[in-house]
């Protein structure tokens, strides 16, 4: 398998966009049985957001990446564009989630869903230019999206209870 050939990362597509949906999904579910508390916090909804937004994007990206017949330069736009479009949401996000009295926690964790955008910018780069990388970049904004949104997820969804 090789960075920069697309067609050979269908098993890893498949694989994120099945890891995305089920993430996505419990997202939606624990924000409808939460929802009076993330809403009754300041900045949090923004954070809900942000973090639905990512797995989103991830989910996207996964169903760019495993179809069929695409060249890579048309694959690196669509690639650059959801990793534009993931840190701005989350960068507005932030905006928003610096009320509250845990500013600082919520900040992190919002710098920590914005790294994935970055992540993915640099691999549509690396794709286009055929050197530095190429799709190995958007390996580590996966995982970095899900170990991020995971988290949120967990406070979202159990701590908020607290």
């Amino acid at each position: 398998m090789t960075p920069y050939e697309a067609a050979e990362w269908t098993d890893f597509a498949n694989t994120v966009a099945g890891g995305a949906a089920a993430l996505a999904g419990l997202m939606f579910v624990g924000l409808s049985l939460n929802l009076t508390e993330v809403l009754s916090f300041p900045g949090v909804a923004a954070r809900a957001a942000a973090t639905l937004g990512l797995t989103v994007a991830i989910l996207v990206l996964a169903v760019f990446l495993a179809t069929p017949g695409q060249g890579n330069r048309m694959l690196a736009v669509e690639i650059g564009a959801i990793g534009l479009l993931a840190a701005v949401g989350v960068a507005a996000g932030t905006r928003l989630q610096q009320a509250g009295p845990h500013r600082n926690r919520a900040l992190l964790s919002m710098t920590l869903l914005f790294i994935p955008g970055p992540l993915l910018i640099i691999g549509a780069v690396s794709l286009w230019c055929q050197a530095g990388g190429g799709l190995y970049w958007v390996t580590a904004a996966v995982a970095m999206g899900f170990a991020s949104a995971t988290g949120n997820a967990w406070v979202l969804l159990v701590e908020i209870k607290r």
